[in-house]
């Protein structure tokens, strides 16, 4: 008798801890960290002088730092952002569970892993380039002292939240070259702009949470649609033509150039069909193609590097 209750005792301590880990991990936001790692891997690819390059031990080792500390420094962004919209979490019903309105993670606790977290990254690609690092840091403060508070005072802040969410794919081109060149710039501007209706989407859907949480975002006080529809449908038509500069600068081929071509077009019609029909389901069709569009560029990337 005493045996099994040990024995429940332990499962019960096992999925306690299971739970905490879990938690933890929340609240470095996995959906955003993995879009980082990808796109930073991407920039990284393309910037290599020569795919075998990467197979070498340096190679290898001076990869793995890049994204080993892009992937410390935006998780502790995160955990500040959850640290920092508690409140605001706690208003909002889709939020309301997270692991620190909800009490399973206290604020000191959260407060010792983002700064774990974020000076780890930062040690560590301090030691890739100077260039890499900064934007790193850009991409921190960015992310947490200006998009963060910005977002219960201005709708702007949809557009200002994706400068530290693009920098990731440029740091990933830096962390090779070592410079702002103009391809760097371009990988910026192709994520900066892939955020845009990919947000507004997700805004839309989101509406009365975002307006319980006192979240000032365009989608809160445009009840017809038609406004954000349109910013929809003119950043998509943005993301199309800077994600075609790859292969004019001649570090892409035709056939990327072909695919992002289809994949510009196919988000834009998709969100020129909210502008017809600005509700939840149309909404969630633009934030699906989203996705598919993004992995869609970083695939081929892969495949038709020059």
């Amino acid at each position: 008798m005493a045996h099994n209750t040990d024995l429940a005792l332990d499962a019960q301590v096992d999925e306690a801890k299971t739970s905490r880990a879990a938690a933890y991990y929340e609240l470095t936001k996995p959906g955003i960290s993995k879009m980082v790692m990808m796109t930073t891997l991407a920039g990284y690819y393309l910037a290599l002088p020569s795919s075998s390059s990467i197979l070498s031990p340096d190679g290898a080792a001076k990869l793995a730092t890049t994204l080993f500390g892009t992937l410390l420094i935006s998780s502790g962004s995160c955990v500040v952002n959850h640290i920092m919209e508690r409140n605001v979490d706690a208003r909002m019903k889709r939020t309301a569970k997270r692991p620190i309105p909800a009490g399973i993670i206290t604020l000191a606790n959260a407060s010792v892993f983002a700064a774990i977290l974020s000076l780890g990254g930062a040690a560590l690609l301090y030691t890739v380039n100077t260039l890499t690092f900064w934007l790193a840091i850009a991409t921190w403060l960015s992310y947490v002292l200006v998009y963060t508070p910005m977002k219960t005072r201005s709708s702007l802040a949809v557009i200002v939240g994706g400068v530290p969410g693009a920098l990731p794919f440029m740091g990933g081109w830096t962390a090779v070259t070592g410079q702002a060149d103009p391809m760097a710039w371009v990988l910026f501007a192709i994520l900066f702009f892939w955020q845009l209706p990919h947000f507004y989407a997700l805004s839309w859907m989101y509406r009365s949470d975002y307006r319980e949480g006192g979240m000032v975002l365009r989608a809160v006080s445009d009840d017809s649609g038609k406004t954000l529809a349109v910013q929809m449908t003119l950043t998509s038509v943005l993301l199309l033509a800077s994600s075609l500069v790859p292969t004019i600068l001649g570090v892409t081929g035709t056939i990327y150039a072909a695919g992002v071509g289809l994949l510009g077009v196919w988000l834009t019609l998709q969100s020129a069909f909210f502008y017809r029909q600005p509700d939840a389901a149309t909404a969630r069709k633009v934030l699906l193609t989203s996705y598919a569009v993004l992995m869609g560029i970083v695939v081929l990337m892969f495949l038709d590097k020059q």
